[in-house]
């Protein structure tokens, strides 16, 4: 068993998929299945149950995941205290597409003056946590109510912002160009919106729209119904339709805020980073402190 193979290891305990560990590692599905065949035939147990599609540890691959990120991380820090101050490294930065735009410009300069080149992983909440704690990822962008559900009580998390969440139509959307911008429940039911399928930070299905939108408070006209991201924003910047979104998405553009009459549809999010200091490498621990 080699040191490379305990990473991929590792790494399938947190994607709990072959094929996205197999394209992390540049490797195809079928060799990263012979690697985990051989690991558990050298240790002549089972580390993984499979779940449908999925790769679920069972209780001997918890504990040997647990103790194996202890020792890859060792052995990084062994050879890192022998490598020169221009040594280059690799840093690894996940979590959802939605945060990474706007939380990666506090990381993205600081680290321009560091020997390393950077890696980001778009992953949802969930396996951006699990990355930090296996030691896949440095890194992650999440929001601390997903650490908080997360059971991991060993990860260390940074405030990056609070963000609100409000109806938002592109400047060319009808409402805006007529200045009606406080809207009866009446009216916004006849306003066309869009919605995720899924929320595009845990990617699970939440609700009628998926992004955080009280219903019962007042209902909506649902018309488009986006399984991506970039389709849902393309759909409100064509000025087609309203969504609910991050304020800080509204921010960066350019939206204007829509306010519905009689519902305080406003709740804030903390934004935070979150990385592991008891493995963490010096150049780690010296840029979380320094943010």
């Amino acid at each position: 068993m080699h040191l490379d193979d305990i990473e991929k290891v590792i790494h399938v305990a947190g994607s709990q998929n072959l094929h996205t560990t197999a394209k992390h590692f540049n490797v195809t599905a079928g060799a990263l299945s012979k690697t985990l065949k051989k690991v558990e035939a050298s240790l002549a147990t089972k580390l993984f149950n499979r779940v449908g599609k999925t790769l679920v540890l069972n209780d001997k691959g918890k504990e040997f995941v647990k103790h194996s990120s202890d020792l890859v991380h060792n052995y990084q820090q062994l050879t890192s205290r022998f490598k020169s101050d221009n040594h280059k490294f690799n840093a690894v930065i996940a979590g959802p597409a939605i945060l990474l735009k706007s939380g990666l410009k506090r990381l993205l300069i600081p680290l321009s003056h560091l020997p390393c080149s950077v890696r980001i992983n778009n992953v949802f909440e969930g396996e951006a946590i699990s990355q930090v704690a296996s030691g896949a990822a440095h890194i992650a962008l999440v929001t601390r109510e997903a650490l908080y559900n997360s059971q991991h009580t060993n990860l260390v998390a940074v405030d990056v912002f609070n963000t609100g969440f409000s109806v938002a139509a592109a400047r060319t959307h009808n409402l805006v160009q007529k200045k009606l911008l406080a809207l009866s429940k009446s009216e916004f039911a006849q306003s066309a919106f869009a919605c995720p399928l899924f929320s595009p930070l845990c990617g699970l299905e939440q609700g009628i729209g998926s992004d955080g939108w009280q219903d019962e408070m007042a209902e909506r006209n649902i018309v488009f119904r986006c399984s991506d991201y970039s389709a849902l924003i393309e759909v409100v910047q064509s000025g087609l339709a309203l969504a609910y979104l991050p304020d800080f998405v509204i921010d960066d553009l350019a939206l204007t805020k829509i306010t519905v009459k009689g519902v305080n549809s406003h709740y804030s999010e903390g934004i935070v980073m979150i990385y592991k200091p008891s493995t963490a490498d010096g150049w780690l621990n010296k840029l979380m402190h320094s943010l």
